[in-house]
């Protein structure tokens, strides 16, 4: 049934036109703005991407000045901590 229906290939009513009379449209141009646009883009993208420097050290107290107040830190905190301890309730 589906063979006495169907048309032939040659017998097609469609006629397509050339393919030479449509020409592809141009793509859009670029403005000046756009090209603009991306540069700056780009450039805060490099930039922010940049290594960072180094802070400058700062100097500080020397070494024995530095042991002493990490040992005052310590028995200040071993102190604060002995006092939570013992304010405590026991169970």
């Amino acid at each position: 049934m589906n063979t006495a229906l169907s048309t032939r290939v040659d017998e097609q009513p469609q006629q397509h036109p050339p393919s030479w009379l449509h020409r592809a449209p141009t793509p859009p141009r670029v403005s000046v703005a756009d090209r603009v646009a991306l540069h700056v883009g780009l450039a805060l993208v490099t930039w922010s991407r940049r290594p960072q420097k180094a802070a400058p050290s700062l100097t500080g107290p020397d070494p024995q000045t530095r042991r002493r107040l990490a040992e005052q830190r310590a028995t200040r905190e071993r102190e604060w901590l002995l006092g939570i301890y013992l304010s405590q309730h026991r169970r």
